[in-house]
């Protein structure tokens, strides 16, 4: 048997609706009641914020989910309280608040202690001489205080009470969750207390589903069918690739499934969605088109999700929208009022709109001022030449981009970059180090020396006697030794695109603004050791672009800028503007 659930209003409310009854029981297990005056005071105060809200959008308030309340059916008929006692205890003193200024106020649950004898009593008279009789009753009198205390700041009691009355009997409601019968109610309640582990929207829609799918009409048979796809799409969206190409994420959370039901559920107007909000939508579609049809839409949307996934054209160019802020619930949304060969033309105009450019604004952007730009197009870049590879079983890894990957010159920038006397020092370092394992020519060989006795000059110097004037000079020169012919180190091309890639976080702290033969060294040594490198910043370190003939593998001049710029417009050319207002997507 499968878990049972529903909404229940807190108190009566119209014929047929749901609502908190009976006799509620508190097992040794648990603690006591332990809600202080800001507890129930955030109760109140939320509730009230929730009618307000309403009212400023001139519309009813909806429905307003508190958290569930887990119970087990006993064999006397009462129900054990295995979570949620907090949380209906208060509402219980509420109510009895409510019953004192507003005559159709009604009680129809009551709760019991195991550990607190007469505690059903005292509930029932908050006799004031028995509220030091133990701790819980102490508590719970102070509960009532608070309540007591809320209402006396209203404009008029009265009117709250009333207020409160008609929130409680028509749109408050708790989440009612009967666990399985034969749950042990010991390790349940660890999970949902002691492990912290709150049930989340997805196990709330699950028992929903199957408690609508055939338990009640003998059709257990496709209970289990369900549970099963059930199953399945949460393995698929545990897979780490799927997720981030959806989520551009790699966060793993308790329930990934909660994903297809949030596509399904869109929360237009609303900063995030509220507590169990999707899991009231999803109760709200049931209760109006029934349990199967809309597993039946659960079903159509995995499937769409994965066809994406699968379909390597339409993996990379939905991967990269997403990588670049693109919704993916407005993918979805295009998805599903296109056909298919509409969708791939709007995915290349969505492409052309993210990125905004011609083929002159690209060549006019610069690292510092334009960083997410530079970024935007170097990724697209590396997609296109991973779709465009002849292996059609090679993809872009998504995951492996998330938040690890960030824009670094591929040659050396300026000394400006560094902001710590250390840094300076680990610079020269590591260059004076490459500097003495680089066959230099023999009409060099003078400068090289001179350059290398500046290098050993200044790290003689005491820590803490900083040099400026004296390390710019010595950066410039390792910058002019390690470059190639015709460089011009004050070009503003120091910072456009083809000098630009896309480096791992870690390697790109390591080696900020070292030349290009070294990072070249680091590059390769990664590459050995099987590291996943982004396509063209492999190609780049690599002198993959550079004709043969004019390739010098440990300088970067201005021969590779060229050869690589040409490729990289090569590869984004069918995204770009013909000019200031045509799109190429919109004339295919």
């Amino acid at each position: 048997m499968e878990a049972t659930l529903e909404p229940r209003l807190v108190m009566r409310g119209e014929e047929d609706e749901p609502f908190v009854a009976g006799e509620f029981f508190v097992a040794a297990y648990q603690r006591g009641y332990r809600w202080g005056r800001a507890e129930v005071r955030q109760l109140l105060d939320d509730i009230k914020a929730h009618a307000r809200n309403a009212e400023k959008r001139r519309a009813l308030p909806t429905d307003y989910y508190l958290q569930p309340i887990v119970v087990l059916k006993r064999a006397d008929g009462t129900w054990e309280l295995v979570d949620g006692q907090q949380r209906l205890t208060t509402l219980f003193l509420i109510t009895k608040y409510v019953a004192t200024k507003f005559s159709d106020a009604k009680l129809d649950y009551w709760l019991t202690y195991e550990t607190r004898e007469d505690s059903r009593d005292y509930l029932d008279t908050l006799d004031p001489d028995r509220r030091d009789d133990n701790i819980d009753f102490h508590h719970i009198a102070r509960a009532y205080e608070a309540i007591v205390e809320w209402f006396g700041e209203q404009q008029s009691a009265g009117q709250a009470a009333i207020d409160l009355h008609s929130a409680l009997s028509k749109w408050v409601r708790v989440i009612w969750y009967e666990a399985p019968e034969g749950t042990d109610p010991n390790e349940l309640f660890t999970r949902l207390n002691r492990d912290r582990i709150p049930l989340t929207d997805s196990e709330l829609i699950k028992a929903l589903v199957l408690s609508h799918s055939g338990a009640a009409d003998g059709k257990m048979g496709r209970q289990q069918e369900i549970a099963a796809q059930w199953d399945a799409f949460e393995r698929d969206l545990r897979d780490e690739e799927f997720w981030a190409f959806l989520t551009r994420s790699t966060t793993r959370k308790p329930t990934h499934i909660d994903f297809l039901f949030e596509s399904m559920t869109p929360h237009a107007g609303l900063r995030e969605r509220p507590r169990y909000w999707t899991f009231g939508k999803v109760q709200e579609d049931i209760a109006t088109r029934g349990a199967a049809e809309f597993w039946r839409d659960v079903v159509e949307r995995h499937g769409l999700l994965t066809g994406w996934f699968r379909d390597r054209d339409l993996y990379h160019r939905i991967g990269y929208l997403v990588q670049v802020g693109d919704s993916i619930q407005d993918l979805i949304d295009a998805a599903t009022t296109r056909s298919h060969s509409s969708f791939r033309r709007d995915l290349i105009r969505r492409t052309q709109e993210r990125l905004n450019l011609t083929s002159d604004d690209i060549s006019n952007l610069r690292y510092g001022k334009d960083n997410a730009k530079c970024t935007n197009v170097l990724l697209l870049m590396n997609v296109e030449t991973v779709l465009a590879s002849k292996d059609k079983g090679s993809r872009f890894s998504f995951h492996a981009y998330v938040d690890t990957w960030s824009l670094e010159h591929i040659h050396a920038q300026n000394p400006e970059a560094f902001g710590k006397e250390t840094e300076r020092r680990d610079w020269l370092r590591a260059h004076q180090k490459k500097i003495q394992e680089t066959d230099w020519g023999a009409g060099q060989k003078s400068a090289v020396d001179g350059l290398l006795e500046r290098i050993n000059a200044h790290l003689e110097l005491a820590e803490g006697k900083t040099d400026d004037a004296g390390f710019e000079e010595i950066f410039r020169s390792v910058l002019s030794l390690f470059s190639a012919p015709g460089a011009d180190l004050a070009d503003g091309d120091l910072h456009g695109l083809g000098n630009l890639a896309l480096l791992q976080r870690d390697l790109n702290s390591k080696l900020n603004n070292a030349v290009f033969a070294l990072k070249r060294e680091q590059v390769i040594a990664l590459d050995e050791a099987g590291a996943y490198l982004l396509p063209c910043t492999r190609n780049v370190f690599l002198k993959y672009y550079t004709a043969s003939a004019d390739q010098q593998l440990s300088l970067w001049g201005p021969q590779d800028q060229d050869a690589y710029y040409a490729k990289l417009i090569d590869k984004v050319k069918p995204f770009l503007h013909r000019d200031d207002t045509l799109a190429v997507g919109a004339q295919a």
